[in-house]
């Protein structure tokens, strides 16, 4: 199942949202970057199956934008749609967050990064959509014959999914819409307002929201290469630090060994890149680190 050529976004950009764009410059596999009267959209397909899912991310975007955090929000179609269907996927307009990716090495960036990351938390505080998935530890695992590269793997996966679960249902976690994926590349900052924006919710759910902090601290390098972002975080989101404290590390856990299984995918289907060996072993360390510390 292919994204359209660049040709085709334009024809239902005309045919859809009753524009007349500009050239599409791809942005990857399947985005394109669109000019329509001077300024500048985003344009995403993604396959049929995947349409509930986009657009409840989506909503949560044009949600957390109404709100002052940039999201790329949606422009709707002429009749008022999220999507509209095109061949055997859907196509959407997204407005462009002006500005950079954040850089996780630097200690500035790492503040704005949880401080948006935790306004954007805040601000969904009462969205909801019936298409968001729930955060599920168990289903999260990976499951295949790449888990068995490293004896430590499976055992990992299965231990930090149960630990997360008890957690789960013992404590008073905080729960709201999660972004899924707030690694720095999805936040763009504004040397011209300051202004910091969060993009890419089309895989948006719901959970504990100290499951995105987890990603993030994850994204960031771990706990020791994450300082200032957690302070950030709290200091702007409803989480209390107690909470954060007592389940932080588990998720981190289940974070770090499921993103070790990614990376064992890539080397059990075709060898594998020399950055995914490294990075194997960088998760690996990590996650003993963190268990140690449990």
């Amino acid at each position: 199942m292919a994204a359209p050529a660049a040709e085709l976004m334009r024809t239902a950009l005309r045919r859809s949202w009753q524009c007349n764009p500009g050239p599409c410059i791809p942005l990857g596999r399947d985005a394109w970057r669109v000019e329509i009267g001077g300024d500048q959209f985003i344009g995403k397909w993604v396959p049929l199956r995947r349409r509930s899912g986009l657009e409840a991310g989506l909503a949560a975007a044009e949600h957390v934008d109404a709100f002052g955090v940039g999201a790329g929000a949606p422009v709707r179609a002429a009749d008022g749609a999220l999507t509209v269907a095109e061949g055997d996927g859907v196509v959407a307009l997204l407005h462009l967050v002006p500005g950079r990716p954040l850089h996780g090495g630097d200690p500035l960036d790492r503040q704005w990064w949880g401080d948006t990351l935790g306004a954007a938390h805040r601000t969904l505080r009462r969205f909801t959509h019936p298409h968001l998935t729930k955060f599920d530890p168990t289903a999260a695992v990976p499951h295949g014959p790449h888990i068995a590269i490293e004896p430590w793997l499976g055992p990992a996966l299965r231990e930090t999914a149960a630990a997360v679960r008890r957690i789960m249902v013992t404590d008073q976690l905080t729960y709201g819409v999660l972004h899924n994926d707030p690694q720095a590349a999805h936040f763009r900052l504004d040397p011209a307002t300051g202004a910091v924006g969060l993009v890419g919710w089309s895989s948006a759910g719901t959970g504990p929201l100290l499951a995105d902090l987890a990603a993030a601290v994850l994204s960031a390098g771990g706990p020791d290469a994450a300082d200032g972002l957690v302070d950030a975080y709290l200091r702007a989101s409803r989480v209390p630090r107690d909470e954060c404290e007592a389940a932080l590390p588990a998720l981190l856990c289940l974070r770090t060994a499921v993103a070790a299984a990614e990376a064992a995918g890539c080397i059990h289907a075709d060898g594998g890149r020399l950055d995914d060996h490294a990075e194997l072993t960088r998760l690996a360390v990590l996650y003993t680190e963190l268990a140690d510390a449990l």
